[in-house]
């Protein structure tokens, strides 16, 4: 029998041997360790006692990056009966599903669309014992037929993935998360584990409210730090420039995080076209299923690849070697952002997470949701260390860091290409409009027959690696501000300055 000399997990530790023969791991994290005695504890298989096997339910709070699907997936090789697995996405089950395949576990995934064959084939697997694990998502599961054929077999697990889902989705539009409370009072489930990599405490609340009705579960936290990731905030003018340019030197593969579909596929075809590559492609929850699918797997095996998505993308699947992460939008929360940013280094080496952040994100936007949009807000605008911020919003303390542009003295004071243009307005006032400033600033070469040809100005080129469009967006971006001026008289109508002293 082989020696396992790390203090604590003796070779008499059936758990240990349990991971190895099932997973070829030869030791647990001491969070691991706890959570799946406390949830084997729960339900009558660990007989040691003490503080290991406290039984219960449990929230348990780790990083990304820590093993926290280990926590249910070596319990559900051991218990008896079946282990129900919550996701809010079809990604997510898919992916859970390839690890479990690969691991030899035996799982099916219950999700909306299934013919009743299938469901009927699934149902037969779980009620014979063929099946130890399934996974599913809160609509699938709360509906009445899946509920009542769960209950009739009997549920020994019940696990929340991501679940500070039920607190950011379930009070805005996935309802069916108000719904876990209920359901898992119908199930009856041996143990409850929720899983999530953040938490603040009002995220916590909201999960205890919803899931664990009120009553107060143990709770396993570790330090949500990501030592590896470096964080950057980057200001911009024109963030389709912005994340060109970042992209050209960017390390690979690289995840660009987008507020919306729209963004996400339009981010795609610019940066196909700006940046000369084919390996690009955008990702979010209006793809059918094949679609989605051909996406994760070419993603997932690419080594250079550029993937534009929404938060449909993301949580939980495991590309462990993504080196960059980039918000091309403000998340809506910090929760949002450390899960998202969290995607990059899984497999322990550097990675860079990058917020672009422009002007245009602090004016007039209500922040309703009791102020987490304005924390992000505050953690672009912030001058202090930028991990000792996101971290102090959950309750957790960095003992040091290496990783971010504040720390590291790289922090970008002013947006690129800011300078270029009030210094060409500068030299050149009330002569062009801003469409000829673009023009000229970009070197394009309809500035060279402007009146004569301009390619000898001053000024000439300052943002050669530009398109036209996004240099006139950054100049009606700095007019906005009230670092330009627009001239509205006759003499000069239309023409640029820079602004007076007092404007």
């Amino acid at each position: 029998m082989e020696k396992d000399t790390r203090e604590g997990e003796g070779p008499a530790d059936p758990v240990v041997q349990k991971a190895r023969e099932i997973f070829g791991i030869q030791y647990l994290y001491p969070y691991q360790r706890l959570a799946v005695h406390n949830i084997l504890g729960a339900c009558g298989l660990w007989e040691d006692g003490g503080a290991d096997a406290a039984p219960g339910d449990q929230i348990i709070l780790l990083p990304t990056g820590a093993g926290k699907s280990l926590c249910f997936q070596l319990p559900a090789a051991i218990l008896p009966g079946i282990t129900v697995v919550i996701y809010p996405l079809l990604s997510l089950m898919s992916d859970q599903k390839r690890r479990l395949d690969g691991a030899g576990i035996a799982s099916r995934v219950l999700r909306g669309g299934q013919e009743r064959a299938e469901r009927e084939a699934i149902w037969g697997e779980l009620a014979c014992g063929k099946v130890k694990l399934l996974i599913t998502n809160p609509e699938t599961l709360g509906g009445r037929e899946a509920l009542a054929r769960c209950a009739e077999i009997g549920v020994t697990h019940l696990v929340v993935d991501e679940a500070h889902c039920i607190a950011e989705w379930g009070l805005s539009f996935r309802p069916s998360y108000l719904e876990l409370g209920r359901i898992r009072g119908e199930l009856r489930p041996g143990t409850t584990t929720a899983f999530t990599a953040t938490a603040s405490a009002p995220i916590l609340e909201g999960i205890i409210a919803h899931l664990f009705n009120g009553v107060r579960p143990h709770i396993i936290a570790g330090n949500p730090d990501r030592p590896n990731i470096s964080y950057k905030v980057l200001p911009v003018l024109s963030r389709d420039e912005a994340l060109a340019e970042v992209l050209r030197q960017a390390a690979k593969p690289a995840l660009v995080f987008c507020a919306s579909r729209k963004g996400a596929e339009m981010s795609a075809r610019y940066l196909r076209r700006r940046l000369g590559s084919l390996g690009i492609f955008f990702y979010h929850a209006g793809l059918e299923r094949e679609e989605k699918k051909a996406v994760e797997q070419w993603f997932f095996a690419s080594g250079d690849g550029v993937l534009c998505a929404t938060c449909a993308y993301g949580m939980g699947v495991d590309k462990a070697d993504i080196r960059t992460v980039i918000h091309r939008d403000i998340p809506p929360s910090v929760e949002a952002y450390l899960q998202e940013s969290g995607r990059g280094g899984r497999d322990g080496k550097p990675s860079t997470a990058i917020l672009l952040c422009g002007s245009g994100d602090f004016r007039g936007r209500p922040d309703g949701d009791g102020g987490r949009r304005a924390a992000m807000l505050e953690y672009a605008r912030g001058q202090s260390c930028r991990r000792d911020f996101l971290l102090s919003l959950l309750g957790a303390q960095a003992e040091s860091c290496e990783g971010c542009d504040v720390c590291d003295g790289s922090a970008e004071k002013s947006p690129r290409g800011e300078k270029a243009i009030l210094d060409f307005v500068r030299k050149n006032p009330r002569r062009f409009t801003s469409g000829e400033a673009a023009l000229i600033l970009c070197g394009a070469k309809r500035a060279r027959s402007l009146d004569g040809g301009y390619a000898g100005l001053r000024g000439f080129g300052g943002l050669s690696s530009w398109e036209e469009a996004g240099a006139a967006d950054a100049i009606e971006e700095l007019l906005r501000q009230g670092k330009l001026r627009r001239h509205l008289g006759f003499l000069f109508r239309g023409k640029l300055s820079p602004a007076r002293r007092g404007d």
